[in-house]
């Protein structure tokens, strides 16, 4: 054959390989975008529901809650943070493709900052440019839904932020310019990095975004009610509810730093509830934020004690009668009494039992459980008597104090005194017992007595 031939002949087996190629990675799973990004060469996937046709690689699962730690997503609270705070973070060594780098990558944060930089890219998700204008930049991504597999935790919070966002702006695969204040709420994620606009040095990115909130510039302020100091016991339930007064226009949601270990906030209704694992002193502070911009904290302390340990506390309710009525203590009709003829200790009213000047009883009880842990109880109230009686010698009229069917003292006209005294009883013996307070105040046919009870109390420790 002449030479010449065998110079066409490579010709033509080097085109046919070509096409064969090209065939060949053209027809692949994983394949590099026609038109990639700018800044970045984005490996996808075809996905003709998505925006752009194509879905992403790197990661994904991660990225859109698939992975095999989804479950281990904390969901049910969110992490007040900045973007200082999130770049400060030392990256991770290595990047596992199916699983989370904990704590950073199942925790839910919240931060505000400036969004300066938005665009579509090839994957179909927003990349947004956040900046806190100190310094620090770093990347969130909202993922288009069709990306997202139907069993994804993150799916109908990542189908609110794309909402969210399409309301306010319509991104396209080149960058667009915002400049505006934004309040971000998404799972920590570290990607790879390549070059990407915005791109925080640690790789650290919100990815999935849950939640974007613009600010609306109409003013207002957040209050939170300071819920005063707190106490529980380790391994015991416990349960309280955060309020705040809202005068901005947006949705309030709720943060919490500094709480008990196994203790959370729910973002939507602030109930911090849970069962505290660790006894100690803790300090937290709660966050009321507007999604207009404006947010309102209080910090107070919340003691665990150790489980089985007693926790301090006084147990009698209305122990000074201030609501008016009895309960929950029980009463005969007219005891409790704001009657200036018998002014009350402190506040306004009193436990006010006979004073009739005829045969009379009235009586005074409470019902209260002392916890077998507690090793010191102490039921205590101040009394004052007035009487008619003259004599020296002889109780004509009496109150009696028990403790269930125990006679704790018995005081009479003898007793009578210019003002309150207080009276102190120790109920350490009825520990891991349900007693019930007894006032009995008898009065014969003549000349009153008056025995006028104030400030009671039950204090245990």
């Amino acid at each position: 054959m002449p030479k010449k031939w065998w110079k066409y002949l490579a010709v033509l087996a080097a085109a046919v390989l070509a096409v064969t190629l090209s065939v060949t990675v053209g027809s692949a799973g994983p394949r590099y975008h026609s038109t990639p990004d700018a800044e970045e060469h984005e490996e996808v996937v075809a996905k003709p529901a998505s925006l752009t046709g194509s879905c992403g690689v790197e990661r994904w699962s991660v990225k859109t809650g698939t992975d095999a730690d989804a479950g281990l997503i904390n969901l049910q609270s969110t992490t007040a943070t900045t973007i200082a705070s999130l770049t400060a973070i030392p990256a991770p060594g290595t990047l596992p493709a199916n699983n989370r780098v904990k704590p950073t990558e199942t925790t839910v944060y919240r931060l505000s900052a400036t969004l300066t930089q938005y665009k579509l890219e090839a994957d179909s998700d927003y990349h947004l440019v956040l900046d806190d204008k100190a310094g620090h930049t770093m990347i969130a991504e909202i993922p288009d839904p069709a990306c997202l597999g139907a069993g994804s935790p993150l799916l109908s919070s990542v189908q609110k932020a794309r909402g969210q966002f399409d309301a306010k702006y319509t991104a396209t695969g080149s960058f667009q310019t915002a400049n505006v204040p934004v309040t971000v709420t998404g799972v920590g994620f570290f990607d790879f990095q390549h070059g990407q606009t915005g791109v925080a040095p640690n790789g650290i990115e919100l990815h999935s975004v849950l939640d974007v909130q613009f600010a609306s510039g109409t003013g207002g302020s957040v209050s939170v009610t300071n819920p005063g100091s707190q106490t529980g016991t380790a391994g015991t339930a416990a349960s309280l509810p955060i309020s705040a007064t809202d005068t901005a226009s947006g949705t309030l949601s709720y943060t919490a730093t500094g709480l008990p270990p196994g203790l959370a906030i729910n973002s939507g209704s602030g109930l911090i509830s849970g069962t505290p694992s660790t006894a100690g002193t803790y300090s937290p502070t709660v966050t009321a934020h507007d999604s207009t911009g404006p947010s309102g904290s209080a910090s107070f302390t919340w003691t665990i004690n150790p489980a089985g340990a007693c926790t301090p506390a006084q147990l009698l309710g209305n122990p000074g009668f201030e609501t008016g009525t009895a309960a929950p203590w029980t009463s005969g009709s007219g005891v409790i009494s704001n009657n200036t003829s018998e002014p009350a200790r402190t506040g306004s009213w009193d436990a006010w039992l006979d004073g009739y000047g005829s045969t009379h009883t009235d009586t005074l009880s409470q019902s209260v459980t002392i916890p077998a842990s507690c090793t010191t109880a102490n039921f205590s109230f101040y009394l004052h008597i007035d009487t008619a009686e003259t004599t020296t010698g002889t109780a004509y009229d009496k109150l009696t104090v028990q403790a269930g069917s125990t006679t704790l003292a018995t005081y009479s006209n003898l007793n009578k005194n210019t003002g309150y005294a207080q009276k102190s009883f120790s109920l350490s013996s009825y520990a891991g017992q349900t007693v019930t307070l007894k006032f009995t105040g008898t009065e014969d046919s003549t000349l009153q007595t008056s025995f006028a009870i104030d400030d009671t109390a039950v204090n245990i420790s």
